[in-house]
């Protein structure tokens, strides 16, 4: 995915925010949180891997969990219009515990990003996000 879509979004956070990014226990990340992590090294904002414990399964949703507990805000990234896998529990437990979530569909090719669905109560983000 080309940075000029990371560009349009992120740059609008505060300068203080600390992007926390999903990683798999024994694997590497996948593209997208790469090169998420890779533009954050290159504007020098910080960032956070956030892996599951030891425990299959429950660890990962329990991953989810912690991550969202951690966040003011969450924003998710899905290929195409339809929420679905490991980011959509990310969007139902943000929803759950009352944390701002933004989503977003990135076409096939990489070059368009929309957004496909939000729930934010107070507005408290919607001028930061596109």
């Amino acid at each position: 995915m080309p940075f000029t879509l990371l560009e349009k979004l992120l740059p609008k956070l505060p300068a203080e925010t600390i992007f926390l990014l999903r990683h798999p226990l024994h694997s590497e990340a996948n593209r997208f949180e790469q090169i998420v992590a890779s533009w954050l090294v290159l504007e020098k904002r910080p960032y956070g891997w956030m892996r599951p414990e030891e425990g299959g399964r429950a660890a990962v949703f329990n991953r989810d969990i912690t991550m969202v507990g951690k966040s003011d805000l969450v924003l998710a990234f899905f290929l195409g219009t339809e929420m679905s896998g490991g980011t959509e529990h990310v969007v139902e437990k943000a929803m759950d515990q009352f944390v701002p979530v933004y989503s977003y569909g990135i076409d096939d090719t990489g070059h368009t990003m929309s957004l496909i669905g939000s729930w934010d109560p107070d507005g408290a983000w919607e001028q930061m996000t596109i």
